[in-house]
This record gives structure tokens, sequence and C-alpha cells, in this order.
């Protein structure tokens, strides 16, 4: 019952259904060559030269950042209208289970719409690359998730703070997502610019804390998890202590 606020089950069998349909046209229609003039795509027949790249690195490089994108996204829009519903709640008690609860089930059920919804792309990288799997691209579905999570907490807060408008909130959302990067840029060169250690550590910590557009390159640092996730969720947390809309 709680599942069905984020779509009916009809909902998730079409998804399925549609996502399944596109894999097997991906299977029929989509094949890579790599010989020794080259890499090359076959597309219903219709040969794509790729020239002396190499075809993995070509299909990796773009795969990567399509996972990224629709694995954060679906995350985001398939909960998002749920759970900012539950947490505009009158009661306050009502709102911290909404903001939790709704949380954990909105990530749930964007993890199934993602990864259903990912199944064409798996496909896709077995016909160009010969590997269903490979670990670049397992590391974008993770990152994916991830940055879906994060952009749902940093929504649902800023849901709060802007109670009128939830359109506005998903907006600002985005935006941050696409800051996050161009501060990376003062955290490189901060100090050559004549910022002091510290002031470059306090960006740090603040660039942690917002969703990023670009797909991380480093490995996970022991720092990253606490502040993306957990600082957004305590913010979000503190958030559902504002009173609700005032009487009319």
């Amino acid at each position: 019952a709680f599942m069905d606020r984020f779509g009916s089950s009809k909902l998730r069998i079409g998804w399925a259904l549609a996502c399944l349909f596109v894999t097997g046209l991906v299977l029929m229609a989509v094949r890579g060559e790599q010989g020794e003039g080259g890499s090359q795509i076959l597309l219903f027949g219709t040969v794509i030269p790729l020239g002396a790249d190499s075809l993995r690195s070509y299909a990796v490089g773009n795969l990567q950042g399509v996972m990224y994108w629709v694995v954060s996204l679906v995350v985001l829009l398939g909960a998002f209208g749920p759970v900012s519903q539950w947490t505009a709640a009158a009661a306050r008690g009502e709102r911290f289970k909404g903001f939790f609860a709704g949380t954990g089930l909105g990530f749930a059920h964007g993890l199934f719409l993602s990864q259903v919804a990912l199944i064409p792309v798996w496909a896709l990288s077995w016909r160009l690359m010969g590997e269903a799997w490979p670990p670049e691209l397992l590391r974008a579905d993770l990152h994916g998730l991830l940055l879906g999570l994060q952009m749902l907490l940093w929504a649902v807060l800023l849901s709060r703070l802007l109670k009128s408008s939830a359109g506005l909130a998903l907006l600002l959302t985005l935006a941050l997502r696409e800051l996050g990067p161009r501060l990376s840029f003062f955290l490189d060169f901060g100090q050559d610019l004549g910022w002091s250690a510290g002031q470059v550590k306090v960006l740090e910590v603040f660039v942690r804390l917002l969703p990023m557009a670009q797909l991380p390159s480093d490995p996970f640092s022991p720092l990253a998890l606490p502040l993306s996730i957990g600082g957004p969720l305590v913010l979000g947390a503190l958030a559902m202590l504002l009173p609700a809309g005032g009487r009319k």
C-alpha cells in the first residue's frame, strides 16, 4: 500500500515491459566490431565507422554519462512528489515519519525503476563490447544511485523551505547539481587565488554536501558518503522542525 503512493503496480509493469521492448530492439539492431581498419558499429545494418578509436573506450565513455544521468534522475523524479507531500503534513511527528520512511521507500522505488531502465544499457554494452557488466559502468550505476538519493534529500529539504512551490524546489536542486562541479575549481586553485587553507577546507566540506553533475573519477573517500548523504539527511531532519503553513 505504501509503495502505491509512488505509482501503481500497473505503472511498474508497464515500465518493465517498455524497457524490455527497448532491450529487444537493442539486441536485434546494434552490434560492435573491432577490426584491423578500426572500430565500427552496425546499426540496423548501417555501418558507422569510428576510425582507429577503441570501441571499448568509446562505448564506456558514452555509456557512463548516460547511466549516471538516467539513474539519478529516475530516483529523484520517481520519489520526489509523494515524499514532498508526506513532509508537508501539519503534525511534526507525521513530517518526520514522512521524511525518513518516505525517503527510504522512495529510494527503493527509484532503485527498482532505475535498474529496470538500465536493462537496455546493459544489453547495449554486451552488443558493443561483449561485456554485460563492465566495472566502469557498475561504478557509474552506483554513483548514480547515490546522486539520486542525495538530490532527493535536497529536493525535500528545499520543498520545506519553499512551501508554496515544489516545482521551484526541484529546479533549485537541479541547479545545485550544476553548481558543485563549478565550485570544484576553487578547491584546486583557491590557494593560488589568495585563499587560506582553512577557507579551502570549508569550501571542500560545502562542495561535498552538494550533488555533482559530473561523474566522479576518484574512488570513494572516507568523508564522501557521510557528508554527501548524511549532511542533507541532517539538514532535512532539521527542516522538518519548521512549522507547517500558517492558518488562513
